[in-house]
């Protein structure tokens, strides 16, 4: 005989409630995991954004790091050209090479690469590509057709006005008339091989009357003495005047 099992009302109340309590369990459950995932998605917007934003900081620091790169390696160019000049003059009785000779074509750059450009003379320069500037933005600057044609710097030819008015180039005694060459310019970041005047050097004026200021608004300027400077456009330190109140 079958025994019959009687269940009591709380029984009954107690079982009920307890597949509601799994039911309600299991129904939190799916909404913990679904409120989990739109989390995980906020979180990935805040990532997103956060890279965004550090990329939106780090591109003009990245770009003043390379604008700084490339200045530190135009002024390395330079004086390297200083030791250039000042073996030349070592080797020519204390005389500058030409600024522009004029019989040859020759620039004062041929003449201190020598043989390697068809001029005469020793290699005083290891590479023309001493003569490239980094931040030089529209292309090389050439200059006739002799090897080297691509050269992103110039060399101040002033006009000397005692005891007769005659260009820096022809005076054979101009570094030993030079009262302070710490205050001279002589060669810098230009648009031209020759510069004829510093007295307005501003970024409308003729290339051959100004420095580039290529490095951030500033300029590359080789001192007679070796020592590298900058200068901005309208920079008048070393107009005419001032350069003949040097000389001696």
């Amino acid at each position: 005989m079958a025994s019959v099992i009687t269940i009591s009302r709380t029984q009954a109340d107690r079982w009920i409630s307890c597949d509601d309590g799994y039911r309600l369990l299991k129904g939190a459950k799916l909404a913990s995991k679904e409120k989990g995932s739109a989390f995980s998605l906020i979180e990935l917007l805040v990532v997103v954004t956060i890279i965004v934003l550090l990329t939106a900081i780090s591109l003009p620091v990245v770009g003043q790091v390379q604008a700084i790169s490339k200045s530190a390696k135009c002024q390395s160019n330079l004086r390297q050209i200083a030791i250039a000049l000042s073996l030349y003059r070592s080797e020519n009785d204390g005389v500058m090479p030409k600024i522009y000779d004029s019989t040859t074509t020759y620039y004062w750059f041929h003449q201190l690469l020598g043989p390697s450009s068809g001029a005469k003379g020793g290699g005083y320069l290891s590479s023309p590509k001493v003569l490239s500037c980094p931040a030089q933005k529209n292309g090389p600057i050439t200059f006739g057709t002799i090897p080297p044609t691509s050269v992103n710097y110039g060399m101040l030819d002033a006009m000397i006005w005692l005891p007769t008015p005659h260009r820096s180039q022809d005076d054979t005694r101009l570094y030993s008339r030079i009262q302070s060459l710490s205050n001279w310019p002589v060669v810098m970041d230009a648009d031209k091989g020759a510069l004829y005047s510093l007295d307005n050097p501003t970024a409308t004026a003729a290339g051959d009357s100004r420095f580039t200021a290529r490095h951030r608004n500033l300029a590359n300027v080789l001192m007679a003495d070796g020592h590298v400077e900058t200068a901005a456009y309208g920079d008048l330190r070393w107009k005419q005047q001032a350069l003949n109140d040097l000389l001696k």
